[in-house]
Parts: C-alpha cells; structure tokens; sequence
C-alpha cells in the first residue's frame, strides 16, 4: 500500500492555495484565510456561504461566489464546520484516502470488473416477439397437420374415382350423379389445389420454426449474458467494498491521531464531548486531508482552535470565517 507521495497525517499548510470571494455587494476577498465577521448586514447568511463553498462558481449575482481549484472528494464532507455539524466519518476516511492517493491491493481487480461490465451489455429481450413467434409456429404447424390428412383424404378419392371409371360405372348410376370423368376431374382440381396450399402452409411453417428457434437461441443468450452481467455487478460492489475498507485503514491511525491533537488544542466548551463529537470528528478529517478550496467555519469554532491563523495552521486549509 502506498500514497502517491503524500505523507499520511502531515498537514502541508505551505501548499494551501488562496482563493477569492466575491460577495454580491461587489465586495472581493482573497486569501487562505478570509474573516467576514464584523458588519453582519453585508455578509451572506450561512446557507448562501455553504452553498458557495460547496459548488464554487458560476452562481446567480445575487449570491456569494468562490474562485478557487476544484475540491477534492473530501471536501464535500468537511465543507462547513460548525458546533452542530454532523459527518459519516468513514465515507469521510474513505473520500481522504482518495484524494491522497492511497492505493490498495484490489484497485486492479476493481478496474477488471469495471472493465469488463461496462464491455458486456445485454441484448433486450422481448418476450412479446418470442410469444408471436411461438403462435406463428403453432399455427402453422396445425394448418400443415389439417392440410395433410385433408390431401391424404381426396387423394383417396382420386384413386377411387380413377378405379371407377376403369371400371366403367353402371349406366342408372351415370344418369344421377356426375359421370366418373367429371368427378375425377372436381377431385384432382381440389387435389392440386390442396397440395398447392400444403406446400405453402409447409414453407410457412419451416420459416416459423427456423425464427422461433432463432429468437430462442437470442434469448438464452442474453438470458446468460444478463446473469453475467449481474455477477459482475456483484464483483463490482464487492471489490469497492474492500477498496473501501482499505482505504479507511489506511487513514485510520492518522485520523485518530489528528484528532487527538485537536483535542489537545481546541480551548472552551465548542466540542463538550469529545470521544462521540462529530465536530471534532470533521476537523480531523479536515486536518488530515489535502483541502484545496475554502472551508466555512464559524467564528466560535476557529477561536476555540486558537483564532484564524491558528485554525488555518491546524486544519491546513484555506478558510472562510463566519
């Protein structure tokens, strides 16, 4: 496991880049650290500074804007320090880790997976096709069945008929019915005409099992090619599970180290418990991560760190005071 350069816990407060703040009075701040206590009617309120922290530039005039590098992944989770702020710290350990650089034994298995899900994508399928194709076999194969025993049956009668009139029917017989010869006739037109229809339902009924089968070999493709794209989605999510555990790990030790510090520093009664306060929590995590873009901060929360250059050493980052 290593960190792309960057040493685990070290707070590079050198590095910390400045940033502007333009307010909506036309008012522009730089620094690293920028303090907008005092005059409360020209400050934002605090949701408009969070919202500015959070998402940078461009915003509507009527609101504050910061000019400053893109935040870190981090940095969504620290961006505003407050005594009532709340943090999930092990998405927050895991966002640190990243933006260090931290890697971990199953990043190459994460990238395989990724790679071949994104490589496999199913072809739908469509039930309603496989259900017409299966009625079109079935009709065409009864009709072929019916046409069958229907030209079995005159052919029958042709012969019956062609027997007849070798045996040259009795004359009382001929005055009443159709004379031999025209029956034979009736019954080979039927005949013809019954074979003509036997062959066309036959090549119907060829050509609808030939699609049938074709539309099932489809579907049991994309059938298999669903599951396996489902079992690479489990791969996926289980390999971001043990980046992610390997991540937090990794930052652990310096995490409660960093905390521990700012407990040692952190002066009045902003943080009252310190073993379960998310705000202490945040503030390690601040510490301990490479933030680039402004954090806000309340004012009470900065001077229990000391004051603004105190909490801008201690945390590393650059600061907007409120």
């Amino acid at each position: 496991m290593s960190s792309d350069g960057a040493d685990v816990g070290e707070t590079v407060v050198s590095g910390v880049p400045s940033f502007t703040l333009r307010l909506p009075n036309g008012r522009v701040e730089d620094g690293p650290v920028v303090d907008l206590r005092g005059d409360a009617s020209e400050i934002p309120t605090g949701s408009q500074l969070r919202r500015a922290v959070r998402v940078g530039c461009p915003t509507r005039p009527t609101s504050p804007t910061v000019y400053s590098v893109r935040p870190g992944r981090a940095h969504a989770h620290v961006a505003s320090l407050g005594p009532d702020t709340a943090i999930r710290s092990r998405a927050a350990l895991a966002a640190v880790a990243v933006d260090i650089g931290i890697e971990t034994p199953h990043d190459d298995d994460l990238v395989d997976a990724l790679r071949s899900l994104r490589a496999l994508s199913p072809a739908p399928i469509d039930d309603a096709e496989l259900r017409a194709a299966r009625r079109r076999a079935a009709v065409a194969g009864a009709e072929t069945d019916r046409l069958r025993e229907r030209v079995a049956t005159v052919r029958g009668r042709v012969t019956a008929l062609r027997e007849a009139a070798a045996d040259d029917v009795a004359a009382d017989d001929a005055a009443t019915a159709p004379s031999p010869d025209e029956a034979l006739t009736e019954a080979e037109a039927a005949l013809s005409d019954l074979t003509r229809q036997l062959s066309e339902v036959a090549t119907e009924r060829v050509a609808a099992a030939q699609r049938l089968r074709l539309l099932e070999r489809r579907t049991r493709s994309a059938r298999d090619q669903r599951n396996a794209r489902i079992r690479l989605e489990d791969r996926v999510e289980n390999c971001r599970r043990r980046v992610r555990a390997a991540h937090i790990d990794a930052v652990s030790d310096a995490f409660r180290d960093a905390r521990a510090e700012l407990d040692r520093w952190i002066v009045g009664d902003v943080v009252p418990e310190a073993d379960t306060s998310e705000l202490l929590d945040a503030l390690a995590v601040a510490r301990l991560a490479p933030i680039r873009a402004p954090l806000l901060v309340v004012g009470d929360v900065a001077d229990a760190l000391g004051g603004p250059d105190a909490a801008f050493d201690r945390l590393g980052a650059p600061l907007i005071l409120r």
